[in-house]
């Protein structure tokens, strides 16, 4: 058995167009000096142009969200818990959210990952998704998971990093960097770059290596000193501006998840180019921003083809700055925006 939380007695005002901005708890820490998932939500204040027609609380508990119009998940894990709990329990705290929510009048707006494509959900998960009223998601590709997802893209980080220090991009120099730590797929492109003929190409890792990949990194590094180099340390957003801007061309793996959209967007933000793997969504990506700043390899990465895209960029380098028209930060935020006071005038 389990419990639901009684109701505040007080009365929310009517939301939607035509009352009340919506107000709208997002399971995340609020916006920081670090950059997060949020920012995407707020947009870009600095002119004081920021949408301003919904009202924000923030929190990683969904089930503390009282007296709200919509609930936005926007990692699944905060309402069900992660892979180290049960699926009973999971299945448990699903059911008692979606309790509480549908006993406050409360919409669930929820994020999908694009690690959901291609897989059935766990009975937790469909849980929660019967009772979600809009998907979101990050690209056309990730939304492909069984939900009708509206698409709304990550958003280009240009002012953010106004007054930043920039740097000098170190001819031939490649970049892996994470927001947090590497993980396994970083070390594959480690061995594929080692086992290339690099010519003027170097390898530059910069985030912070997991203790089970450290042997493995430390290894590689040192058979290959003369062409590799790290950083191993978590990496602030000067940070992460500084080694993004000294690199050449940055080497962003899983370039559909969160994190890989995030790095991507940095780099072309600091008029540096991108190689990622080919797909539908990267394509799309070259597209709208520039077939030079987006350069693309058919999956999986070996020697050959790292070489061969070197190549062509050596041939055929970015000039001008990428498209990031249709990325603008407040433009962005409005569509996330509209996503909830739909919602909750549903």
């Amino acid at each position: 058995m389990f419990s639901v939380p009684r109701l505040r007695n007080r009365k929310r005002p009517v939301s939607g167009a035509d009352g009340a901005p919506p107000t709208v708890f997002v399971t995340s820490r609020p916006p920081r000096h670090r950059l997060d998932f949020v920012d995407q939500l707020v947009g870009d204040d600095s002119a004081g142009e920021a949408p301003t027609d919904v009202v924000r609380e923030y929190g990683t508990n969904p089930a503390r969200a009282h007296d709200v119009d919509v609930v936005h998940l926007t990692d699944i894990t905060h309402a069900i818990g992660g892979g180290l709990t049960s699926e009973y329990e999971r299945a448990r705290r699903a059911k008692r959210l979606v309790t509480l929510l549908r006993r406050q009048g409360t919409a669930l707006v929820r994020s999908v990952q694009p690690d959901e494509r291609g897989r059935a959900p766990s009975r937790a998960e469909a849980i929660l998704d019967r009772a979600v009223a809009s998907f979101i998601a990050l690209t056309p590709s990730t939304s492909a998971t069984g939900h009708e997802a509206v698409v709304i893209a990550h958003s280009h980080l240009r002012a953010r990093f106004l007054g930043f220090p920039r740097e000098q991009a170190h001819a031939g120099r490649i970049l892996i960097t994470a927001h947090t730590t590497f993980g396994p797929a970083y070390e594959a492109v480690i061995k594929v770059f080692s086992a290339t003929e690099p010519g003027d190409w170097t390898l530059r890792i910069a985030g912070e290596v997991p203790e089970p990949l450290a042997e493995s990194f430390s290894r590689t590094l040192g058979d290959h000193a003369d062409t590799m180099s790290l950083r191993d340390e978590a990496l602030s957003d000067a940070a992460s501006v500084e080694e993004i801007g000294r690199a050449e061309i940055v080497l962003v793996t899983a370039p559909e998840s969160y994190e890989g959209q995030s790095l991507i967007l940095w780099a072309l933000s600091l008029d540096r180019p991108v190689l990622v793997e080919d797909s539908p969504a990267t394509r799309s990506l070259a597209d709208e921003v520039g077939q030079r700043w987006v350069r693309r390899y058919p999956a999986p990465l070996t020697a050959a083809k790292l070489e061969d895209a070197l190549r062509g960029f050596r041939t055929d380098p970015p000039v001008g700055r990428p498209n990031l028209d249709a990325r603008e930060p407040n433009e962005i935020s409005a569509q996330y925006s509209a996503v909830f006071r739909a919602t909750a005038g549903r």
